[in-house]
């Protein structure tokens, strides 16, 4: 495609995206002047009558930064997300529907067994559709554990920030697995002795040395484990771990499959137009989308390997 990914979208409501984006941008380039105001007055007045009224305008200068950042940036946010996510979203998928609010429980994700959970924990932009006859639920995930020594020092540990992806293969099976590439941490592997024991997972070896070097796999049953481990899906794994530049974990859960990319960040989150257009945002969004199909695709989910 040579033009700009923003020249297919123009349209009155992309304008005025663009235009409300400009008033963001010049609303804390106003704010931040007011507040280098205030505090040079401030300082020129120090030790004066007048004092007070400098630091009343830098104050000033504070509240009218926060008030118009609370209510311009939710307007932007929720208008970013309904024109760009909406707009890119359809360029892949033709039956679809966003929640940017709403995300995963986190008593479901947590009663599949798979992640460690801290007492932190966020979703949203949740996205449920099709692609090439698969059905996917994703939604941005954030897990992390925040604890405080005695001396009243916070520190927080991330588990995991990313896409949480599920989907429903067309092959049935009645055990866990669990497929963990080399580096992703953070992990409920179910091994432990306070696991009961018709949960527990053990782990197992495939007869492919290099993708047992860059995976750990875990099940149940290693008959079912086996069955839907085949040789085609691994294959299919070391290629996807190649290409994708996340570390990510597989799980088989409850006949739904789980895949976690761990991509470090929030995905379709609202960024201000640079030089009056939003073409890097556009391909932010199309990045985040081509996760989705390259995990379909690159896992062979829209092939018959998880049918009997």
């Amino acid at each position: 495609m040579g033009e700009q990914p923003t020249a297919g979208y123009r349209d009155e409501q992309f304008d005025e995206l663009l235009a409300l984006g400009a008033r963001v941008k010049r609303r804390d380039i106003l704010g931040v002047l007011l507040l280098i105001v205030g505090i040079v007055i401030t300082l020129f007045l120090y030790g004066t009558i007048w004092f007070p009224a400098g630091l009343l305008l830098m104050i000033g200068a504070l509240i009218f930064m926060i008030v118009t950042s609370v209510t311009l940036n939710k307007k932007y946010r929720g208008m970013y997300k309904e024109t760009m996510v909406n707009r890119v979203a359809g360029e892949y998928f033709s039956r679809y529907e966003y929640h940017p609010e709403k995300g995963f429980a986190r008593d479901y994700l947590r009663s599949l067994g798979i992640m460690s959970f801290g007492n932190e924990y966020n979703s949203e932009d949740m996205l449920q559709g099709e692609f090439n006859g698969v059905s996917f639920t994703r939604a941005d995930v954030y897990i992390a554990d925040t604890s405080t020594d005695s001396d009243g020092n916070s520190s927080t540990t991330v588990y995991f920030r990313g896409q949480w992806l599920e989907f429903a293969p067309n092959k049935q099976f009645a055990t866990d697995l669990q497929i963990i590439q080399k580096g992703f941490g953070f992990t409920n592997k179910k091994k432990g002795i306070f696991t009961r024991k018709d949960e527990r997972r053990h782990v197992i070896e495939t007869e492919d040395v290099a993708f047992n070097k860059e995976f750990q796999c875990l099940c149940q049953n290693d008959a079912e484990a086996f069955y839907l481990l085949t040789p085609a899906l691994m294959q299919a794994i070391m290629k996807l771990s190649q290409v994708l530049p996340y570390k990510m974990m597989i799980g088989f859960v409850n006949n739904t499959m789980h895949v976690l990319v761990n991509t470090k960040r929030d995905s379709m989150e609202p960024a201000l137009p640079k030089n009056g257009n939003l073409d890097r945002q556009i391909a932010d969004i199309r990045h985040d989308m081509e996760v989705i199909t390259g995990l379909i695709t690159g896992l062979l989910l829209d092939r018959n390997i998880f049918i009997h």
